[in-house]
C-alpha cells in the first residue's frame, strides 16, 4: 500500500489487532512506517519510520524513529537526506551498528591494562589502576573512543586540579597513553579504535605548573626518625621504612623484595626487572647495617611459621602477599618524630609551648594540637618531618652519599638510575663540602705565616 504518509493520514489509520502492518510513501522511495498492534503501555498502538535502500546488491533498513519523537515531516526530511547519503556511497545502517558497538573509554582502559601495564613496575601498574578507576572511567568510562575531545580533557584536568593539581597531571599522562593505543590497530582488527585525523584528545591539554619535591632529612631528623622507629617496634611496615632508610630504595622495591634476591648473592640485593622502575635487573651491594636488619629479620623469620613460609622479606596480612601500603606505620613516626625535635628545639619558645601542651593534656599531644596552638601564639616550628614522604628517604640518602663525598654516577648506580641527569638534580649538594674545603684552604694560605690579627688579605690590601 503506497500513500503519502503524513501525521494526518496516519491518525486515522487503525493499528492492526495483532502483529504490525507496513505502509509505503509514495514520495520517497524506500521511506515507510510499521504500526504496531495496541499494548498495555501504548493502547493506541505505535509507528516508528524507516527507510529501505539496497547497497551492494544487499536490501538494508534503517529505523529513523517513532512518532511523536518524529513527525511525518521530519522523518521524510530525513529520509530524503539519508538517500542523498546512500547516493555518495554511505551505508547509514552499518555507520549505526558501528557506532553502537564501537569501543567506550572503558575498553580502552582494559586494553591499556593488557598491553601497557605488564611493562612497568608493580607499583606504577597499581598507581596507575588507581588513578583510572577513580578519575578516568567514572568521568568517561561510558563514552565512546571516537567522541573524546580535547574539550573533555580539559574538564577532567580541571576537576581533578582543583584539589589535586600534580595528580591531575598524572591521571592526563595516563590517559595520553591510553589514547596514543587507540590510534594503533590491536592484532585481528583492519582499522584502530581511534582516526589519525582525530589524533590523541590529550595532546596539547596544558598542565599543571609543578615544583620540583626533593626533601632532604638532616642528621638531627635521621636520628629522631630512627628513634621513633625503634619506638614503634620491628613490624614488617617499620623494617620496611629502615630498609629504605639504608639502601635508599624505592619505596615498591622494598615493599616486593625477597628473601631469593638477597640470597642469590651475600652481601647484595639482586632486584627483579619486574619491580624496578627502569625495567632492568639491578644490582645494589648491601652496607654493614642494612645487612644486619636483614639478619635480625632474618631470625625472627626463622622463628615463626608464619613469616617462614613467605618468601616476602617484609610481609603483609597474608604470608604469600607482599605489604600493602606503609603510610599509617610512616605518619605514626614522623609524627613522633616530629614531637621529639620540637621538644628539643634550640628555641626555648618552642620547647616551652610543647611542654605547656603536654601539661594541659598530660599526654603527648599531636603534631596537629602543636602546629594549632604555635599559630595561635605565633611561635615559629621548625622544620620537622611530620610532613615528609617516604621517598624523601631516598632523596636523603642520596644527599648523605654526596655530601660524603661519592661521585654522582656511583650515586646513580646505588639508586638504579638510567638517566645521568635524574642524578645530576643533587649535584648541587656537593657543593656545600666543596665550599667548606674551599674555605679552609683559602683560609690556610690567606694566613700561612702571618701572626694572628695580622691576616694577608689576597684580594688586596692587609689588615692589622
Amino acid at each position: 500500500m503506497a500513500d503519502r504518509i503524513t501525521d494526518k493520514w496516519l491518525k486515522e489509520q487503525e493499528p492492526p489487532s495483532s502483529g504490525d502492518t507496513t505502509f509505503w510513501d509514495d514520495e520517497v522511495t524506500g521511506f515507510g512506517v510499521r504500526m504496531f498492534a495496541p499494548t498495555k503501555r501504548r493502547p493506541d498502538g505505535s509507528r516508528s519510520f524507516f527507510l529501505n535502500y539496497r547497497i551492494a546488491g544487499r536490501e538494508k533498513r534503517f529505523t529513523i524513529g517513532s512518532q511523536p519523537e518524529w513527525s511525518a515531516k521530519a522523518a521524510r526530511e530525513e529520509a530524503k537526506r539519508l538517500r542523498r547519503e546512500i547516493d555518495r556511497g554511505s551505508d547509514p545502517a552499518a555507520e549505526r551498528r558501528e557506532r553502537r558497538e564501537a569501543p567506550t573509554v572503558a575498553d580502552l582502559a582494559a586494553r591499556y591494562k593488557a598491553e601497557h601495564l605488564p611493562g612497568k613496575a608493580k607499583s606504577s601498574q597499581a598507581n596507575d589502576q588507581a588513578m583510572i578507576q577513580k578519575y578516568i572511567l567514572p568521568a568517561l568510562g561510558e563514552r565512546k573512543v571516537t567522541e573524546i575531545h580535547d574539550g573533555d580533557v580539559r574538564a577532567l584536568h580541571r576537576s581533578i586540579s582543583a584539589h589535586a593539581p600534580v595528580r591531575a597531571n598524572r591521571v592526563i599522562a595516563v590517559l595520553s597513553t591510553m589514547f596514543s593505543l587507540s590510534l594503533s590497530r590491536m592484532e585481528g582488527e583492519n582499522e584502530p579504535w581511534r582516526d589519525h585525523a582525530q589524533g590523541n584528545p590529550c595532546k596539547g591539554v596544558a598542565r599543571n605548573q609543578e615544583e620540583g619535591h626533593e626533601r632532604f632529612f638532616s642528621p638531627r631528623e635521621m636520628a629522631a626518625l630512627g628513634d621513633a622507629l625503634i619506638d614503634y617496634g620491628q613490624t614488617p611496615a617499620a623494617d620496611c621504612i629502615r630498609f629504605i632508610m639504608l639502601t635508599g630504595c624505592r619505596p615498591g622495591e622494598a615493599m616486593h623484595a625477597t628473601w631469593e634476591q638477597v640470597e642469590v648473592e651475600p652481601g647484595s640485593w639482586v632486584k627483579s626487572s619486574a619491580h624496578t622502575k627502569q625495567r632492568k635487573v639491578h644490582r645494589v651491594p648491601l652496607g654493614p647495617a642494612a645487612i644486619e636488619l636483614l639478619d635480625r629479620i632474618r631470625k625472627v623469620r626463622d622463628g615463626s611459621v608464619r613469616r617462614r613460609n613467605s618468601n616476602f622479606i617484609f610481609p603483609g596480612q597474608s604470608h604469600d602477599e607482599p605489604l600493602k601500603q606503609l603510610r599509617s606505620t610512616w605518619e605514626a613516626v614522623t609524627a613522633k618524630a616530629s614531637i621529639a625535635l620540637w621538644k628539643e628545639a634550640t628555641d626555648p619558645k618552642v620547647t616551652a609551648l610543647v611542654q605547656s601542651i603536654e601539661a594541659t593534656l598530660r599526654r603527648t599531644p599531636t603534631v596537629a594540637e602543636v602546629r594549632a596552638m604555635a599559630e595561635k601564639g605565633r611561635v615559629k616550628l621548625p622544620p620537622a618531618p611530620w610532613d615528609a614522604r617516604i621517598y624523601d628517604l631516598r632523596h636523603s640518602f642520596a644527599t648523605t652519599g654526596v655530601t660524603s663525598g661519592l661521585t654522582l654516577p656511583i650515586i646513580g648506580r646505588l639508586l638504579g638510575h638510567t638517566q645521568v641527569r635524574t642524578t645530576a638534580r643533587y649535584a648541587h649538594v656537593a657543593d656545600d663540602p666543596l665550599r667548606e674545603a674551599a674555605s679552609k684552604i683559602s683560609g690556610a694560605i690567606a694566613n700561612a705565616g702571618k701572626p694572628s690579627g695580622n691576616v694577608l688579605k689576597l684580594t688586596g690590601g692587609r689588615s692589622s
